[in-house]
C-alpha cells in the first residue's frame, strides 16, 4: 500500500509575506545590476554612460558610486570639470567611511581645491583613511607630519605613516623614508635600510628615487659601489643623463 505525500499549502500569510520578500528583493537586484554596469562603463572610459548609472545610485546613499561621481567631476571625465561638486561627492562618500574618498577630501582640504583651504579638515580625513589602512591616506598624513602642515610636526609620526604606506608599495613613502632613515630622522640611522627603500621605490618607476640611486653609483655613495654602467642605468630610469 502506498503512502500518500502530501505537499504542505502555506497559507494566505505565509504567502503574502514571501511574495513581498520577492517584490522587494527586484530594486535591491536592479540596482546591483546597475552598479555593475556603471563600474563598467567607468572601467571602460565610457563616462557618459557611467554617469546614467552611478548617479541614481550615488544620490541613494552608494559611497563608492558618489565617490566615482568625485573623481568624474574633479577630472572632468564626461561632465564639465567642477572642484565643488567633486567635493560635495567626496565628502558625501568620506562620510559614508569609503577610505579613497577620505584621502582625496583630505587633499582638496590641503590644498583648497574646490574649498578653502583648512588643514584641520585635512588631517582629520587622511587620518580616517590612514586609520581604515589605506596606503595613500598614510602617506599623505605622514608627509604632514613631516612638514607640520595642520599638526605639530614630528618625523617620528611621519615615519610611523610612511613605512605603513610603504610597506604597502606606495613609491613616495618609500623613497622618503628612505632619506628619513639616511639622516636618521624618526628611526635609527642606516644607509643599507636607507638605500633598500629608495631601491625599491626606484624600480617601481619614481624618478628621484631613481636619480637617488644613480648618484649613489655614480660617487660611491651611501655603501653602494661605485658602477658607472649602473649610474647610466638609473640616470636613464630617471630620465637624464649620466652626470
Amino acid at each position: 500500500m502506498h503512502s500518500k505525500i502530501t505537499i504542505p499549502v502555506p497559507n494566505f500569510h505565509q504567502a503574502f509575506f514571501v511574495m513581498g520578500l520577492l517584490l522587494l528583493s527586484l530594486p535591491v537586484y536592479a540596482e546591483i545590476e546597475n552598479f555593475k554596469k556603471g563600474l563598467q562603463a567607468y572601467k571602460q572610459k565610457d563616462y557618459a554612460q557611467a554617469l546614467v548609472y552611478l548617479k541614481p545610485l550615488a544620490k541613494q546613499g552608494v559611497p563608492e558610486a558618489q565617490r566615482k561621481l568625485g573623481v568624474m567631476y574633479r577630472h572632468g571625465l564626461g561632465v564639465r570639470k567642477n572642484d565643488e561638486l567633486a567635493i560635495s561627492w567626496y565628502r558625501k562618500a568620506a562620510k559614508g567611511g569609503h577610505v579613497k574618498a577620505q584621502n582625496s577630501l583630505g587633499i582638496m582640504y590641503r590644498f583648497g581645491m574646490g574649498v578653502k583651504k583648512d588643514l584641520n579638515e585635512a588631517v582629520h580625513w587622511l587620518t580616517a583613511a590612514a586609520k581604515q589602512g589605506d596606503g595613500k591616506g598614510q602617506e599623505n598624513l605622514g608627509l604632514m607630519y613631516l612638514d607640520g602642515e595642520g599638526v605639530e610636526q614630528s618625523d617620528d609620526l611621519a615615519v610611523q605613516w610612511l613605512k605603513k604606506s610603504a610597506e604597502q608599495g606606495y613609491m613616495r613613502a618609500q623613497f622618503t623614508l628612505g632619506l628619513l632613515t639616511l639622516a636618521g630622522r624618526g628611526t635609527e640611522k642606516d644607509q643599507k635600510v636607507a638605500m633598500q627603500w629608495i631601491r625599491q621605490s626606484a624600480d617601481s618607476g619614481y624618478k628621484k628615487a631613481a636619480e637617488a640611486v644613480a648618484k649613489a653609483y655614480a660617487e660611491g655613495l651611501y655603501g653602494m659601489e661605485k658602477n658607472v654602467g649602473k649610474a647610466r642605468y638609473w640616470y636613464q630610469r630617471a630620465g637624464r643623463k649620466l652626470q
